[in-house]
């Protein structure tokens, strides 16, 4: 009996040691997964809605550059009938192919960074999934948009001017950074780095911290009980997306002035460029091109998270 039960102890303990590989086994299978799925469903979702809203980057990129340059303010409108009356419907979507690259690239990083981040500074649910306080997400959003700012930081150059100048006849965009390089060094390449990581950085902590918060009172609210998740996904989106739109369009501008110059001037300087010009239009140079911004970052905020979500959901369940 008492040997009995000694080897019916050892085959229980091996059997919970082989049921405890298993699981370690499949936890690990999972979180591979999930960063996959995250990359992938990031990176579709991005390219997506690059394609579709261009025209808006077109749009906001020229109303700036025109304000900036000449002192010309015009309207969204305005700008639209000269850019379809000189190249027609196409012209819209000048600067299409490296804003997919620069897109695809940089929200693949950063949905990865955001998706290893949260699990740093969340605590994880029974269910799989991951609850992240404001704080967390605020910095998770921050980290997760400062490396991607800085890693698609010379197609974001090249994309802003082929916007406002127009594509370069014969040549790819590659050949186009190549170009930015041989003419104006590295510092082409980066050329208004910090105003644009001040405008990206902002816009994405104050985002990604209103819209998990908003999707936690949401989840909560008895009266969206049995709606379907892409309903408090898409509330969750517009209003997080309009407010850290206001709060970051002055800093827009200033990268915007920044990228279209081709001389040695200082992040400093660019700054004072822009006031000179408040005081000669007044305050509203400022929110030039806030419109078509607003439009842009509300509607790709809303598609991005929501493919985003329902991608990642639907890779994720393979597992």
């Amino acid at each position: 009996m008492s040997i009995g039960g000694r080897d019916g102890s050892g085959e229980a303990r091996g059997g919970e040691g082989t049921t405890s590989g298993k699981q370690r086994l499949g936890a690990a299978v999972r979180g591979k997964v999930h960063s996959v799925a995250s990359f992938v469903s990031g990176g579709f979702s991005g390219v997506l809605s690059a394609v579709i809203l261009q025209p808006t980057d077109v749009l906001k990129t020229k109303m700036q550059g025109d304000v900036l340059k000449t002192g010309e303010a015009r309207s969204a409108l305005a700008v639209t009938r000269t850019t379809m009356r000189e190249g027609g419907l196409r012209a819209l979507w000048t600067g299409t192919k490296p804003a997919v690259v620069r897109v695809g690239i940089g929200i693949g990083v950063y949905m990865s960074v955001i998706e290893v981040l949260r699990k740093k500074f969340g605590r994880a649910r029974e269910d799989g999934t991951v609850d992240i306080t404001t704080t967390g997400a605020l910095a998770t959003g921050a980290c997760a948009r400062v490396l991607s700012t800085v890693l698609v930081s010379p197609i974001t150059v090249v994309k802003t001017r082929v916007e406002y100048f127009g594509a370069n006849p014969g040549k790819n965009f590659f050949q186009c950074v190549k170009k930015l390089h041989k003419n104006e060094g590295v510092g082409g390449l980066y050329r208004g780095v910090f105003p644009n990581i001040a405008s990206s950085v902002p816009f994405s902590a104050i985002y990604y911290s209103l819209y998990t918060h908003l999707q936690r009172r949401f989840k909560e609210d008895e009266s969206l009980k049995g709606r379907p998740p892409l309903l408090s996904n898409l509330m969750a989106s517009s209003c997080a997306a309009l407010v850290a739109t206001v709060a970051t369009q002055p800093a827009d501008i200033i990268r915007t002035r920044a990228q279209l110059d081709s001389t040695n001037a200082t992040a400093v300087m660019h700054v004072k460029m822009v006031l000179a010009r408040c005081r000669e239009l007044g305050f509203r140079t400022l929110f030039i091109g806030s419109s078509p911004r607003f439009f842009k970052r509300t509607a790709q905020a809303v598609l991005v998270w929501t493919v985003y979500e329902e991608l990642f959901r639907r890779i994720s369940l393979t597992v």
